[in-house]
């Protein structure tokens, strides 16, 4: 009888334990920072990485900082030599994200521990 308690006890335990991981899988919520830019400035492809200097500025991690929320609301903080900041709103559609902010829409790529953004002929990636 204790065999028999103890497993459907563990089955149980087992169960919640996926339940709960499932659950608490957030996918794209979370903190980014800035990883690279790769852009073409001037006719010229630039690739710019977090600790490199650029125009004579260090960019550094935190050139770029993307917060994304459970609630489905974002901000993105930008810090390059001036700070500015922007809060939106986002949602997944058929498995891919789109961010909202100022009546702009954009489509943003969760790869593995990274986002990726591309606007203006700019591709940003952020790594959590």
């Amino acid at each position: 009888m204790k065999k028999a308690v103890a497993a459907v006890v563990t089955a149980l335990l087992t169960i919640m334990l996926c339940v709960c991981m499932t659950a608490c899988s957030t996918g794209i919520v979370g903190t980014y920072k800035f990883e690279s830019m790769s852009m073409v400035s001037g006719g010229l492809s630039v690739e710019i990485k977090a600790g490199q200097e650029y125009n004579g500025v260090k960019v550094s991690e935190d050139a770029y900082k993307l917060e994304v929320k459970g609630d489905n609301t974002f901000v993105l903080s930008i810090n390059m030599g001036t700070e500015a900041s922007v809060e939106g709103t986002w949602e997944e559609k058929d498995g891919k994200y789109y961010f909202t902010a100022e009546g702009e829409e954009m489509e943003v790529t969760l790869d593995g521990s990274k986002v990726i953004f591309e606007q203006d002929g700019a591709k940003i990636t952020l790594k959590k």
